[in-house]
């Protein structure tokens, strides 16, 4: 009986030794994040590496070149200040910059490597890093370095709030460790932001998982008709995917006096908005498009990834021809499941794709980047536009989303209405998981195909790979629907925007081909007067909207600081607006498809 309870003392001794060499060699990153002094707009990082082989002359520490959500590089490295390394002992270690986002370290001998650093944060409006008197908002691609050195190994993260403040994340927290989160990697805590500040956090289940609504801002907030709308928004979004990809989800919303925008994460989105824009009911209603768009990149994109982005190469672009298919797709559903979900009439969406027909016309850029270069060059033109994009440059989001909703309508008609878009998109999820590579557009071709039961080839060659006009007529037919001219004359035309700048009512843009261009008007003039009477950038179209094609509008301008004058001739508008009205005798087919694609009755 001893020798056996030896036996098993020996054993767990064993066992346990093992264990402990295990977690020692078992490489760590773990971050401390303190914010002292919020007026200061200063965080404090304490980034430890551990344990480092002893064989390592050096290791390298990176700071991120861009954040997930958006294909564009930034500047994280510019707001790093007071950088220093030491050892587990507080021995200075030596170090130095090998490039603008690189920080080298020597570290022969060393196991544990202890990187200090301040990062200045006051970028709220671009959902990167923020710090002010009344909160933090943290992505940690914007805060954290990484660590190449070592790969991507476990992390954790603990936050040492301001006062009585308290963090709000979609990382899992510790347990008995406040404020103290982890994540199997950095690829997972770069893509779960940080709120911290005195937010309100309003949980609720929803699909049988846990979600939480957390509202910053001072804005009014009726909570039980915001979760209430969230709640239908779950349900749809799963029952369109099949499933939750996720345990628990944060609603992430900053209440603004300016601002709109929001940012897709792994399990939660950050999104900001007006002040009243969950005040009432209405309010929140004209929020939910923003909301839908953001959730159902729950799916698509943050688990259903182009080829061009999985794992996330934080040091340089990540290129990829599919950009259309993440947010121009999910522009199309975002806008189309609120459509079944009750929230937009049908009057309004046919009204809206209307609209989109006559801006997808007007677009001379649409006529020279195709949506798949667009797409590729979103790193380097889509984020850095000019004054000239709208002219020589395709959009990715709205022609994204055209062509999307093209896409549906032609997979119903050449499937007799047994397949869509939406078996396109569940099919892809399926065989694309994140754990597996990411999908190319020749992926989703393929998958289009088998739905649309024969070759899309000369769709995605037109109008994916190439610049032929969209074919709006032809294929809303397939759901009875007609395109008419929405005015018996067309109004005149001019060709320009103006918007506000320091003060001064400036020209934003010259249409290619316009009256406004061929008189020799210019992006940067400051408009002065319009036929002998002042006009500012808010009232210039409504007074051309008072003159008819061939009138002639004197434009006085400030160029360069001199009085300018140009005549333009007015023409009408090469393209104008639509309005979309349904077939009077439909047929089975058209009435099928109108009625799965809206999710509504033909009679409605």
């Amino acid at each position: 009986m001893r020798q056996q309870i030896r036996l098993r003392y020996a054993i767990l001794l064993l066992w346990s030794s093992i264990m402990i060499a295990h977690t020692q060699t078992v490489p760590e990153i773990a971050y401390v994040l303190s914010m002292p002094r919020p007026a200061t707009h200063l965080l404090e990082v304490e980034m430890r590496i551990r344990p480092l082989q002893a064989a390592v002359p050096t290791i390298e520490v990176h700071m991120p070149a861009w954040r997930t959500g958006r294909y564009a590089l930034f500047d994280f490295a510019s707001g790093v200040q007071e950088f220093r390394a030491a050892d587990d002992a507080g021995r200075s270690l030596a170090w130095h910059k090998t490039d603008k986002e690189t920080w080298q370290i020597a570290a022969d001998g060393v196991r544990d490597v202890i990187v200090h650093y301040n990062v200045y944060a006051n970028e709220f409006d671009e959902r990167t890093r923020g710090l002010n008197e009344q909160h933090a908002f943290i992505d940690e691609a914007a805060v954290f370095m990484y660590c190449p050195t070592v790969g991507d190994v476990p992390i954790t993260v603990t936050v040492h709030p301001f006062g009585a403040w308290h963090v709000t994340t979609g990382l899992d927290a510790l347990s008995g460790q406040p404020f103290t989160f982890r994540a199997p990697s950095y690829q997972v805590f770069a893509d779960c932001p940080l709120e911290v500040g005195t937010q309100r956090e309003f949980a609720f289940e929803a699909e049988g998982k846990s979600h939480l609504l957390m509202v910053a801002g001072d804005g009014p907030v009726d909570a039980p008709a915001a979760i209430a709308e969230l709640k239908k928004i779950v349900a749809i979004n799963k029952a369109f995917w099949g499933a939750l990809p996720y345990d628990r989800y944060v609603f992430m919303v900053h209440l603004l006096p300016e601002g709109r925008g929001g940012t897709e994460h792994l399990n939660s989105t950050i999104m900001q908005t007006s002040m009243n824009a969950l005040a009432t009911p209405a309010s929140i209603r004209g929020f939910l498009g923003l909301v839908s768009h953001e959730y159902f990149h729950t799916w698509n994109v943050k688990q259903l990834r182009p080829a061009g982005i999985p794992p996330y190469d934080f040091s340089r672009e990540n290129y990829a021809r599919e950009y259309w298919i993440a947010e121009g797709t999910t522009s199309y559903y975002g806008h189309l499941l609120l459509i079944r979900k009750g929230d937009i009439p049908v009057t309004s969406a046919l009204e809206s794709i209307a609209q989109s027909v006559q801006q997808d016309r007007l677009r001379p850029g649409n006529r020279i980047q195709s949506l798949s270069e667009s797409s590729f060059d979103a790193w380097v033109k889509y984020w850095r536009r000019n004054e000239n994009a709208y002219n020589a440059e395709s959009d990715y989001y709205d022609k994204g989303m055209d062509v999307s909703l093209l896409l549906d309508l032609a997979i119903r008609q050449r499937s007799d209405n047994r397949h869509s878009l939406d078996d396109v998109m569940r099919a892809m999820f399926e065989r694309f998981p994140l754990a597996k590579r990411g999908y190319t557009v020749d992926d989703f071709q393929r998958v289009a195909e088998e739905m649309a039961g024969g070759s899309l080839d000369e769709f995605f060659t037109s109008y994916v790979h190439g610049t032929r006009p969209l074919p709006w007529e032809e294929t809303l037919t397939s759901a009875g629907l007609r395109l008419f001219l929405k005015d018996s004359t067309a109004p005149a035309w001019l060709g320009v925007s103006a918007r506000m700048q320091n003060g001064k009512s400036v020209i934003s843009l010259v249409i290619a081909g316009s009256p406004a261009e061929d008189a020799g008007l210019s992006i940067s003039d400051e408009l002065v007067a319009l036929n002998g009477t002042r006009v500012g950038a808010a009232d210039v179209q409504s007074r051309i909207a008072t003159l008819a094609p061939g009138d002639t509008a004197r434009l006085s301008v400030l160029r360069e600081n001199q009085l300018r004058e140009f005549t333009a001739v007015l023409r009408p508008i090469t393209v104008p607006a639509y309005r979309i009205e349904k077939v009077q005798h439909p047929t089975d087919l058209q009435r099928q498809i109108f009625e799965s694609w809206l999710g509504t009755k033909w009679g409605n």
